[in-house]
């Protein structure tokens, strides 16, 4: 029986740098696809590299990045380090040639984010942001329902994203101000992505922070106004048990975007006189899953950047929050 190689479907062997709890839920969906293998992992903790990669069958295990990065079979490095590491991280994957999708957020200001893209640019390698909102059905269909009209001009945006698990191990990522801690980029960010996803970049930032002991902004509000009157508001917490949210004022209806992980998202239409039209999706549609899918097409396909999550719009997002920080007065210490 003869086989056309056009038609077999390449299985990437992805590197895993980091192998935090974030890595591990992205190796644990990253095996649901059958085009992607977890095939080696770098840490700078030989133990924790071995675990990880006994745990989800990887074939390498490194004490160190510089050889995960320099590993021949490696197709594509997932970043998973902390955000005050990212620009250094990904810029030692690209140099190597290596493609990468970078966690969120994707560094602390906008200077990282352009010396990544040109390292990119330089060395002709796939770089993406793991934003996964854009890639999930329920933010497809909301953008969908918008352009369509049917629910008139977006007229105001409420965002929030807040939890509290305190007391908190200052030690940690979370609270550390060198390492990029703080709300606003741990999960602030989401709203304000939101925002700019569904309405653009604002004309006017208003933000304003509360400050755990370490310095760290433990709360953030922030307003955005757009021409028309029309605005956005965000808030994210660690000392607030809020959940997460959006919610989309239109003309003639709402719409409210809900998850309680990122394989539970529904999207509810409400329109007044109507009842409420409930969109719920399946495991296996959700997920940080799809950020790795849209990454491999992207390879596929010979494309340096994705159309979901574009460096365009990972530059309209650091961008943002550092017009925020600087309003909110947030400080990252010697990288400002």
């Amino acid at each position: 029986m003869l086989i056309n190689r056009s038609m077999v479907k390449k299985v990437y062997n992805w590197g895993i740098l980091a192998p935090g709890n974030i890595a591990k839920k992205f190796a644990t969906e990253l095996q649901q696809l059958d085009n992607a293998k977890v095939y080696a992992v770098g840490s700078r903790n030989a133990n924790r590299s071995k675990e990880f990669a006994d745990a989800f069958g990887a074939e390498h295990h490194y004490d160190n990045y510089e050889d995960l990065a320099a590993d021949p079979a490696v197709d594509i490095i997932y970043i998973a380090s902390p955000h005050g590491l990212h620009a250094e991280h990904a810029i030692l994957c690209m140099i190597h040639h290596k493609p990468v999708l970078c966690e969120k957020a994707l560094a602390l200001n906008q200077t990282e984010v352009e010396k990544m893209l040109a390292c990119a640019r330089e060395n002709g390698v796939f770089f993406m942001e793991a934003f996964f909102t854009p890639h999930q059905p329920s933010y497809k269909e909301a953008k969908r329902i918008l352009e369509s009209g049917e629910l008139g001009k977006v007229r105001y945006i409420q965002g929030w994203f807040g939890f509290n698990k305190s007391p908190y191990d200052n030690s940690l990522r979370l609270m550390n101000p060198e390492l990029g801690g703080g709300a606003l980029l741990d999960i602030g960010l989401y709203p304000v992505f939101d925002a700019l996803y569904f309405l653009g970049e604002p004309d006017q930032v208003i933000a304003k922070a509360d400050f755990a002991e370490t310095g760290v902004d433990q709360s953030v509000s922030i307003r955005f106004d757009y021409p028309e009157g029309v605005s956005a508001a965000v808030f994210a917490s660690f000392v607030t048990a809020s959940g997460l949210g959006t919610d989309i004022f239109c003309e003639f209806g709402m719409l409210r975007l809900r998850r309680s992980s990122a394989v539970d998202q529904s999207l509810d239409i409400e329109r007044p006189g109507s009842e409420v039209v409930h969109y719920k999706w399946e495991e296996n549609a959700c997920g940080l899953k799809q950020e790795a899918a849209e990454a491999m097409k992207c390879l596929d396909e010979n494309r340096l950047e994705s159309t979901i999550m574009p460096h365009s719009m990972s530059l309209k997002l650091i961008k943002t929050l550092d017009i925020i920080r600087h309003k909110a007065e947030i400080i990252y210490p010697d990288r400002d």
